[in-house]
Formats: C-alpha cells, sequence, structure tokens
C-alpha cells in the first residue's frame, strides 16, 4: 500500500499548545487520498496554498465557518502573506504531464520548515 507522509501544524482549542509532527496517510488513489486528507482535517472539504513551487499547504476548505480553530500568519519564500485556519498539512508539488500531484515530505523539507519557517498564531476563530 503506497503512503504520502505529510507535515502537519496544528493549535486543537481543547489543549491550547501547538502540535507538530508528521503522519502517514494511504495514497492507493485520488479517492482514498482524499478521504485521509479530509479525515486527518476534520472536514469535508480541502484547499491548497503554495508555499513555494516545490511545498503546498493543505487546509480546511471550510475552516473560515467553524469556530475554535487557529488562525496563522505565514509569509512564503517568495514573500507573500498568507492567512489561513485550521491544521495544516504540508506536501511536495510533483509535477506530472497533466496535473499537479502530491508528494510525500522530505526530511529536509521538516528541516527547512523548523529553521525558516515564518509562521505565527494570530488567535483562535470564534
Amino acid at each position: 500500500m503506497p503512503q504520502l507522509k505529510l507535515y502537519y501544524i496544528d493549535f486543537p482549542y481543547s489543549q491550547m499548545r501547538y502540535d507538530v509532527g508528521t503522519v502517514l496517510i494511504n495514497n492507493d488513489n485520488i479517492d482514498i487520498q482524499s478521504s485521509e486528507i479530509c479525515r486527518l482535517l476534520n472536514s469535508d472539504t480541502y484547499d491548497f496554498s503554495d508555499y513555494s513551487t516545490d511545498i503546498t499547504i493543505i487546509v480546511d476548505g471550510e475552516g473560515f465557518y467553524k469556530s475554535g480553530l487557529p488562525i496563522w500568519s505565514i509569509t512564503t519564500l517568495d514573500g507573500h502573506h498568507l492567512e489561513l485556519i485550521g491544521k495544516l498539512l504540508f506536501a511536495r508539488n510533483i509535477e506530472t504531464e497533466y496535473s499537479v500531484d502530491l508528494g510525500s515530505i522530505k526530511t529536509e523539507d521538516i528541516f527547512n520548515f523548523r529553521i525558516g519557517l515564518n509562521i505565527k498564531l494570530l488567535g483562535m476563530k470564534k
């Protein structure tokens, strides 16, 4: 069974502390991958936001309509400012002939996040 490794950053309201790590999800096909991502985000939909040409951030597609989720401010590598809500999942962009697929995050990516990711917790969504 193929697996996809994601890096995540969260600040669960019930714990009031950072939750950061990696998770492996089932990656047999796009339907299973989507279901696994929705399960991790506790959502029915998700959206993508580019952190760089190589890295994408996956977020709850309905996060702006939910309460109790963390609000993040992120500055991308090319200087763009993002405000995202909810648990953040990081994956690699893998270009194919017809689309861009998700790929596993690498150890070097995680190292680079930990030393250089410009992220701030702005608060919690009411």
